[in-house]
């Protein structure tokens, strides 16, 4: 990430969620203190809460939240004692002449067990905020751990959504896609399994027009290879919580 942002002058850092423990299991030793550590070292920009998330239960889950130094997101799930919303269900990121709004979006789970939390439908949430969202920004984002095709067919169904980040693809697609409708660019970074998650990261370039819209996009998924030098701050870090 040095290298990127050295690289370039406006970048964002997202997260599409389920990143805090590696399973729907709250057995995790530090209930995803460490990996909320991290990514404030990394300056993420933005998290969608994912289920795995909410695995960890309200009491540990709202720790995460007070220490996360960025905005985690859910716009359809609320907490089931006050139905507000768990996190933030938008944010809004300035980055160089634009203000580009992010929504969070969380797979629904049915019968999940998830007693602390009450999930919405996510066609009906989109439908409500994308038009609020988009009178405050000049670019919305999708930002979801919804499967990849769920998040297209959801960004096709809604309109003013400019870009989606999403999650789950059968298979990793090799570029970008595009809806046919709506014309949103969709894109994910990892086909995620078992044991094998967290090792590729997303890298889309792209030029932000006047009226908001994107074009010229190049995507890759960069696998996370050992020829990536470890960063001395998070190898220390990292230390600290293996004590």
């Amino acid at each position: 990430m040095q290298q990127q942002r050295e690289q370039s002058e406006h970048l964002l850092l997202l997260d599409t969620g389920d990143a805090l423990i590696e399973q729907e299991s709250s057995e995790s030793p530090t209930m995803g203190e460490d990996v909320v550590a991290g990514m404030n070292l990394m300056a993420y920009d933005a998290m969608a809460i994912g289920p795995l998330e909410l695995g960890l239960g309200a009491e540990a889950l709202r720790q995460r939240l007070d220490e996360a130094a960025f905005p985690m997101l859910s716009a359809n799930v609320l907490w089931s004692d006050d139905r507000t919303t768990v996190g933030e269900p938008f944010t809004v990121l300035d980055v160089g002449f634009y203000r580009i709004g992010v929504i969070g979006l969380t797979r629904v789970i049915e019968n999940g067990g998830f007693a602390d939390f009450v999930f919405l439908d996510p066609e009906d949430v989109l439908a409500e905020l994308v038009p609020e969202v988009a009178e405050q920004v000049d670019t919305v984002v999708l930002l979801t751990n919804v499967p990849y095709r769920s998040a297209a067919e959801l960004a096709e169904a809604v309109p003013g959504i400019d870009l989606v980040i999403a999650a789950l693809p059968r298979q990793l697609p090799e570029r970008a896609a595009r809806t046919s409708g709506t014309g949103a660019l969709v894109v994910t970074a990892e086909q995620a399994l078992p044991l094998h998650s967290g090792r590729r990261v997303g890298n889309l370039a792209v030029a932000v027009q006047s009226d908001g819209t994107l074009d010229e996009e190049e995507w890759e998924s960069v696998a996370l290879g050992p020829e990536i030098a470890d960063d001395l701050a998070m190898s220390n870090l990292l230390e600290k919580y293996a004590e």
